[in-house]
Order: structure tokens, then sequence, then C-alpha cells
């Protein structure tokens, strides 16, 4: 193996375990010494192999790992080799298409499914299965409370005036499949991007959206789920101030909810539906008994999102939903203008405490610091 080039990772003022970190380099670089990006290696300053997944996009090669754990205030250095061979392929995540769905594996075990059932209403995500095979989410089609609530999803109860998030007989929405626009899969994460439209109650196309969901080779305990939604308005659409929105909605187990003695907390260290629900905060944390262990789901509000942080439609039945929209009132959209909204979602275990939640939604914000080695 001939090193390239070294990379020092900064943990900045968190400490981290399992954190997702990138770096990108010029294509061209003198760097990359003509090596292509399958020739690629990774590892610590020791010599110890790191996972390494490589993408080449717009000139540009990026460089994605994870860091297992390194501490405030310290630093790593990774080495950037480069072989005459392809190196051997290390389990990750792999990509697995079935009728109507999409399922999810990490490390050879099953994990989530992305459904597109075109006789449901709206795609999902789930079941969500935990580190002790129990799903971290609902997702039964017997429960008629709330039988729209399917594990994880994307929604807004009022768009232009048709609801999108119940499913009221022959007169709710749908979101349509159209497709998948990217299936990348690998040592380090895997990451779909559907297609899909939401439509009003006569089938009439009312936004096109891209749906990006990334995973990760995390342990069992500490999984993300990302999602970066983009919707464009078709023509003029207007959000109502509806309390069934989102866009986010996440249905926790029925062990798991408030009422069966589980606990919510955001990020302000309040407690329970009543201090929690209606207000805002960055992150809120649903945990509790998942099968006889302590399991929870953390939803992160990104900075860039619009009116973050967001507000949470939090319920002691098990509904975890970021919506503004309620308590700030509508939005309207002209055609052709694009709506963003990014999350990520903390699937782990143990409480909020034990889990590291807040230090998480940093790993999320403010990542760690990579930056080239200085040359002697």
């Amino acid at each position: 193996m001939k090193t390239l080039f070294k990379l020092v990772v900064n943990a900045g003022n968190h400490n981290r375990t399992h954190c997702p970190v990138s770096y990108w380099i010029s294509s061209e670089s003198p760097l990359l010494q003509g090596s292509g990006i399958e020739l690629l290696r990774l590892t610590t300053a020791a010599g110890e192999v790191v996972p390494l997944q490589c993408e080449e996009s717009e000139g540009n090669v990026t460089l994605h790992w994870i860091v297992q754990k390194l501490d405030a205030g310290e630093s790593a250095v990774f080495v950037v080799e480069a072989g005459d061979k392809r190196q051997e392929a290390v389990e990750g995540l792999t990509l697995i298409e079935k009728e109507n769905r999409m399922d999810v594996h990490i490390g050879g075990t099953y994990f989530t499914s992305y459904v597109y059932d075109a006789e449901l209403a709206k795609p999902y995500l789930g079941p969500v299965i935990g580190p002790y095979g129990e799903s971290f989410t609902r997702l039964d089609f017997e429960t008629k409370e709330h039988p729209h609530h399917r594990s994880v999803w994307l929604a807004v109860g009022d768009v232009n005036g048709v609801d999108l998030w119940n499913e009221p007989k022959d007169r709710h929405g749908i979101q349509t499949f159209d497709g998948f626009k990217e299936r990348v899969s690998g040592p380090v994460f895997a990451r779909l991007t559907a297609s899909q439209q939401w439509c009003n109650n006569g089938k009439r196309p009312q936004m096109a959206e891209k749906r990006t969901m990334t995973f990760y080779n995390t342990p069992a305990g500490e999984r993300f789920i990302d999602l970066d939604t983009e919707l464009r308005a078709l023509g003029r659409i207007e959000f109502g101030a509806t309390k069934e929105a989102g866009p986010l909605g996440i249905r926790v187990a029925e062990s798991m909810k408030a009422e069966n003695g589980g606990t919510i907390v955001n990020a302000f260290g309040s407690v329970g539906e009543a201090e929690c629900w209606g207000q805002r905060a960055p992150w809120c944390d649903y945990y509790g008994n998942v099968g006889g262990q302590t399991l929870g789901i953390a939803a992160f509000d990104h900075p860039d999102n619009m009116d973050f942080p967001t507000f949470w439609h939090v319920r002691d039945y098990g509904l975890l939903a970021a919506n503004n929209l309620y308590f700030l009132g509508g939005k309207l959209f002209q055609k052709g203008e694009t709506i963003r909204y990014r999350h990520r979602i903390y699937f782990h275990e143990g409480d909020t405490l034990a889990a590291g939640v807040a230090g998480k939604y940093h790993d999320y914000i403010h990542p760690p610091v990579v930056k080239l080695e200085e040359q002697s």
C-alpha cells in the first residue's frame, strides 16, 4: 500500500461515538496520484483498517467513514492509502428491492423498509428494528386508533384544503411513488432518493417531492436515519394552520408510549406531553419499554429548516411530530418555489441521558472538523 495523504479529525467541544464524517477533495488533486476511488483504503495512525466509502461527483471525490470514539478536545489521524487492486468488500449496508418496498440491511441484519404500496395513501419507513429484534415504532394494520400513523412518514394535513395526513374515506390526498432517482449502498452508508407526487383527492399533482433517506453503519443501539425532503410547488400552494401536520411524523411502539410508562423529553429538559406539546425545541426524545428493554426515538430539527426550532406535536398516546403550521399559521408558496426540510432520527438504547441524545444532536449540526494534515 502507498500512503497518499493523512486526514486529522478534531472532535471539537463534544465527545464522539460512532459519528459519521466526510472529507472531499478534487478528482484532479495531485494528492490522489491518479488512484481511482476503488483503490483507496483508510487506516488509523496505528494501521487499523477503517471501513471507507467513496463517491465521485461533479469533479470531486468524497470520502465517508465513521469515527468510533473520540473525546472532546482530542484529534485523531487517519491515513488514506492506495493499492494496486480493489479492496475486499466490508459487510455494511445492502438494499434489497421487493414488491412495493426497499429493504435496508445493516451488517447482514434487517433494519427497516421503505414501503411505497400504491394501495396506501402515502409511503412510510417501517418497521424499524432495534437491537433486541423488536420494532422501535408502531406498525400494524389492525389498530383503529390513528390507523394512518404508520411508523415514520412525511405529510401535511392541509395542502390547498386537501388532507394528506389523515385518511378519511375517499376524501384524502395521496402521495404517489414515481421511482428511485438514486440507490447507493456500501460499507459506511446507504442512500435512497425517492421521487413522489403529492396529489389532491382527484389524483392531480400539487407538489413534486424528492425524498432522500440515508442510513449508517452504526451499532444496533445507536442508529440514524437522515431525511432530506424537497417539495416543489407545481402551482400556488397553501399549507393550512393545521394540527394534523408534520411534515415529520413518528409513531412510537405501543409499549413505549407515555400512556404505558414511557417518557417524553425535549432539549430544554421539559418532561411529558404537558411540558413538551406546543413548545419549541431543537430536538425531542421519546423513550420507554420495548420487549423488556429501554429504547427510544429522538427527532432532530435542522437549523436551516424553516421556522427553526420547530414546535413539537408530541402526545402521550405515542405520536412524535415536528409541526410549525398549527402554532405559527399557514404558509403560502408560489409555483416553482421549493420547500426543504431536513431531520435526523436517532434510534437508541437507553433513556435520553444514557443514549447521549444531546451530544448526538451536535454530531448532526456541529460534526467533527476534518482537515488535511500539513506536510512537514
